[in-house]
């Protein structure tokens, strides 16, 4: 607060005490109208000092979300990035700005979403945002000559790490990253001699790459290469028993129908990276998330979506996520006419913002996404 509205309190109580204690009274020329003023200015600056100290936890969550929204754009935004999710701005950039004793949360300011603060930049002229797709909005333009941007200076404190942030409207998929996913062959019992001559047990998990060394390894070793025809295997009892099919004289084998011939006899698995986390061996053919579309009673659509949970994504959540993205009701429930797990469904036909966000956003592999076909055209 400025010097003069400063007031020190003293042994004999604040300054109201005084002018009561004092009895003074307003007297013509005997000055009791300056000394009367002279108290009432001391209310004042009093009352003036208490505004200024107390600052509310909202006005302080304001002042660090607009400061490290300049931070970032002076320092972390750059023209190449635009233009950028804002789903992507207050976990990816400004976090990392946030001093380290201090957190951003929206739900503490007077904000309250991500979409409310934006509006509020955009309207001081700092940030331009578009809709460049259905329900999704980005920062296509950060206006670099702005003078509140100008005259911002980084401070010199230490900064956090890139955390998830509590954010209301970004709940869910942003904070996600994808696993490396494997596809793995786990030998069977019908291989499992052929497999033994390298130490490789029943049950083993291999990849298709592993596969194809111990294949070819044990064909160098047991010099098996057809002599006149390099591209052709001779096939020796133990590969013969491996191998062949029902009834069938099996001689000779080309490469590629002998690589093809194991791992169609082996049993299907799947090995899941997370990052940060040891990898997760899954037994059996690796079920991608499934996107339906059903009509219901009269015209009414609803999206299903299935098998989230075998890709690490929390099906409340991303039920969450889609109520948000598309102001539509959700629910997850015990998936019907499936042996486990849950279903999430969304009210209408939803699978262009489903596919999106798994795929572009979530960044799950398209082969592991299974009805995005269905998805609605886009309107012009």
């Amino acid at each position: 607060p400025p010097l003069e509205n400063l007031v020190l309190d003293d042994d004999l109580g604040n300054e109201g005490d005084l002018c009561e204690d004092n009895d003074l009274h307003v007297k013509d020329g005997e000055g009791g109208m300056e000394d009367a003023t002279r108290c009432g200015d001391g209310e004042t600056a009093k009352e003036e000092e208490e505004d200024d100290d107390e600052i509310s936890p909202m006005d302080q969550m304001d002042g660090l979300l607009y400061q490290c929204f300049l931070h970032a754009m002076k320092t972390n935004v750059k023209k190449s990035d635009l233009p950028l999710l804002t789903s992507k701005l207050l976990r990816g950039h400004m976090q990392p700005c946030c001093p380290a004793e201090k957190s951003l949360d929206l739900k503490k300011s007077s904000y309250k979403k991500l979409t409310k603060f934006l509006q509020a930049m955009q309207a001081r002229g700092l940030i331009q945002v578009k809709e460049l797709s259905k329900g999704v909005e980005s920062i296509v333009e950060v206006n670099r000559g702005h003078e509140e941007l100008k005259n911002f200076e980084v401070p010199e404190v230490e900064l956090l790490p890139a955390v998830e942030v509590t954010d209301p409207s970004t709940a869910a998929g942003p904070t996600y990253q994808p696993p490396e996913i494997t596809e793995m062959y786990s030998v069977t019992g019908h291989l499992a001699q052929l497999f033994r001559t390298a130490g490789i047990h029943k049950g083993h998990a291999l990849s298709a790459q592993q596969v194809r060394e111990f294949l070819t390894q044990y064909v160098r070793e047991n010099e098996l290469t057809d002599s006149s025809n390099k591209r052709l295997v001779v096939v020796d009892p133990v590969l013969c028993d491996a191998l062949r099919q029902k009834g069938e004289n099996l001689t000779h084998l080309a490469w590629e129908d002998m690589f093809t011939r194991c791992c169609d006899k082996m049993s299907p698995c799947a090995q899941l990276t997370f990052p940060g986390q040891p990898p997760v061996l899954k037994k059996g053919k690796l079920e991608p998330v499934d996107v339906q579309v059903q009509q219901r009673s009269g015209n009414k659509k609803v999206t299903l979506i299935y098998n989230l949970e075998g890709f690490g994504i929390s099906p409340d959540t991303f039920a969450h996520l889609m109520q948000l993205r598309v102001q539509a009701s959700t629910s997850v429930t015990p998936a019907v006419n499936r042996k486990a797990g849950v279903q999430v469904m969304v009210q209408g036909n939803q699978v262009q913002t489903v596919a999106k966000l798994l795929i572009d956003e979530m960044k799950l592999p398209k082969k592991y996404v299974q009805g995005i076909e269905k998805a609605g055209k886009k309107k012009r």
